[in-house]
């Protein structure tokens, strides 16, 4: 059975959202199970850090995806996309394809075709990201960890949002069992790799909440150079697609701007058997909606007793 951990994209957050929707508390230790700010035992965070990376879904998947800008002084602003998703032997991988600017006609009646950013990146340990956009020479090129902190297509969102490679830094603090949005949920601070000079100007830890009953990513904060707040990615609603629990809306925040963009899941396959040739570089040349791409379905099987 092949299964894409929950990391991803923070894909898997939001089954506990739903059900704490209407909770009216956010963090506070009313209970004595609760262990904030008491010394948690480090090896207890070892271990539910150790599943939570373990958690996905089976089989890959394939979104179309809309993308809602939301500056808070501008107008709002809408990009559609197609998104692939599956795990290769170094783990999950996915393949975006982002229309920055729709197909159009000029004055004499001529094709203006659309222009898109295409995207590549390998999460989990030997995580790596590539980009090109439509319409320019050359072949796609490779994203260092400066540029992971780039907007996308002029939202909030980053390539080190989607592709959440903090899930994995090896240094982290289990800072215990609280209680979030009405249900007990475990927060870590996830520290910054010290050998990486680029990441070290952006970004100085981040915080994972992770609900103890589901085991999902509840919220992600971010924390910029210097120790303050920059941003919180938090989810808006789930459904059930083929068996598969996955979120309808997924909210970015800077918390500084109080700017917002909201990544929408308009249509969705899951369980898919998807061609490893769509997450190779040479794919970033293509164009995801008139590629023929050869989609199954994946098979799974319980164990026999």
């Amino acid at each position: 059975m092949r299964r894409i951990p929950a990391f991803f994209w923070l894909l898997s957050l939001g089954v506990f959202f739903v059900f704490s929707s209407h909770a009216q508390r956010r963090l506070s230790n009313d209970s004595p199970l609760d262990t904030l700010g008491k010394n948690p035992s480090q090896e207890t965070g070892w271990e539910i850090l150790k599943t939570f990376r373990a958690m996905g879904w089976d089989g890959g998947y394939r979104w179309r995806i809309q993308l809602k800008i939301m500056p808070r002084r501008e107008k709002t602003r809408t990009l559609n996309g197609l998104m692939y998703g599956d795990r290769s032997e170094n783990g999950p991988v996915s393949r975006i394809d982002l229309i920055e600017r729709p197909a159009d006609v000029d004055a004499n009646g001529e094709l203006i075709e659309a222009e898109a950013l295409r995207l590549l990146f390998q999460s989990g340990k030997e995580a790596f990201a590539m980009r090109k956009w439509s319409g320019t020479d050359g072949p796609p090129e490779v994203v260092d960890s400066g540029q992971m902190m780039e907007s996308i297509a002029g939202s909030e969102y980053t390539l080190f949002d989607l592709m959440a490679p903090y899930v994995f830094w090896p240094s982290f603090k289990y800072e215990g069992r609280t209680t979030f949005r009405g249900s007990p949920t475990h927060l870590f601070w996830m520290n910054r790799p010290e050998d990486d000079s680029l990441l070290k100007e952006h970004v100085s830890g981040v915080r994972l909440y992770i609900n103890d009953q589901f085991n999902v990513l509840v919220q992600t904060e971010v924390f910029d150079a210097e120790g303050k707040k920059a941003k919180t990615l938090s989810i808006v609603g789930i459904e059930k697609v083929d068996g598969q629990v996955i979120f309808k809306e997924m909210d970015v925040r800077n918390d500084k701007t109080r700017d917002k963009t909201r990544l929408k899941i308009v249509d969705a396959e899951m369980g898919l058997r998807l061609p490893s040739k769509l997450f190779e570089p040479q794919s970033l040349m293509d164009d995801l909606q008139r590629s023929a791409i050869n989609v199954g379905r994946s098979e799974t099987f319980e164990a026999v007793e």
